[in-house]
């Protein structure tokens, strides 16, 4: 009984359980439902690639300007500035939302691999490659998620639970405090893009290597494929981990906000 008090009560037990579950759900109904490859199907994933996104994908693209990249940079400041006291305040819902995607997330990875194996769709070893490696940038999000939730102290929850925005961020906070909250919650955001872009990027393969497969499911997966083409290559994965080494420098309080306390 204790046991079901704790589940019900502890919304990291809760996301232990319910994060492998959907994801082996979703990841069973998506790469379940495809048969295996043709024998004429492209084997590589730089074939596959050069067929199903170069050739067809980026033929339907429009450019797009950046102009707005830096007033969305500006904006993207001063809402983290202004989210520092309601994540204070919603510190453990957002750490159950963020355990939750990545054993979802990293739950998909597994079973989609583990049926896609099955099914004959690695037809070369580059494709582990590809689809094993979210599966290392979400161990090492499980590990920065850790990390968050040791260097957060119980009493900035409090702190800003019995304070408004102003009062908490001018009073209440210490100097140090300003400096390690900004640095944690742009820790804590650079983290949530990395997840996000790892989940993208496992459905960017598995819908690649489905894609290859002649069937009803063939214009779903086509859509995925386009729909995420902008993950396709080496590049997103030294990005993400770009945003993982970031993320460990403002979460950790022995660098960024240490650093900017003693400037």
């Amino acid at each position: 009984m204790e046991v079901v008090l704790e589940f019900v009560h502890n919304p990291l037990a809760q996301s232990l359980l319910l994060g492998p579950l959907m994801g082996v759900i979703f990841a069973a109904l998506f790469s379940g439902l495809t048969k295996s490859p043709g024998t004429q199907a492209p084997a590589t994933v730089t074939q596959t690639r050069t067929i199903y996104v170069t050739k067809v994908v980026e033929r339907s693209r429009s450019s797009n300007g950046s102009d707005d990249g830096m007033a969305l940079l500006i904006t993207g400041g001063f809402a983290l500035v202004f989210i520092i006291w309601k994540y204070a305040i919603y510190f453990d819902v957002v750490q159950y939302y963020l355990a939750t995607a990545i054993l979802s997330v990293l739950s998909f990875s597994v079973t989609t691999i583990i049926i896609s194996l099955a099914k004959g769709h690695y037809t070369s070893d580059d494709w582990w490659l590809y689809t094993a490696g979210p599966m290392i940038l979400l161990c090492v999000s499980a590990y920065l998620l850790n990390l968050v939730k040791i260097n957060f102290d119980p009493s900035i929850q409090q702190g800003a639970i019995n304070n408004s925005f102003w009062s908490f961020y001018t009073d209440w906070l210490s100097e140090y405090g300003r400096n390690f909250m900004f640095a944690h919650v742009s820790g804590v955001a650079l983290l949530a893009l990395a997840i996000i872009f790892t989940a993208f990027s496992s459905i960017h393969y598995l819908a690649l290597m489905n894609q290859r497969s002649p069937g009803a499911m063939q214009g779903f997966w086509f859509f995925l494929t386009r729909s995420t083409s902008f993950l396709s290559g080496k590049v997103w994965f030294v990005f993400v981990a770009f945003l993982l080494g970031g993320a460990y420098l403002l979460i950790n309080p022995d660098f960024v906000a240490n650093w900017i306390t003693r400037k």
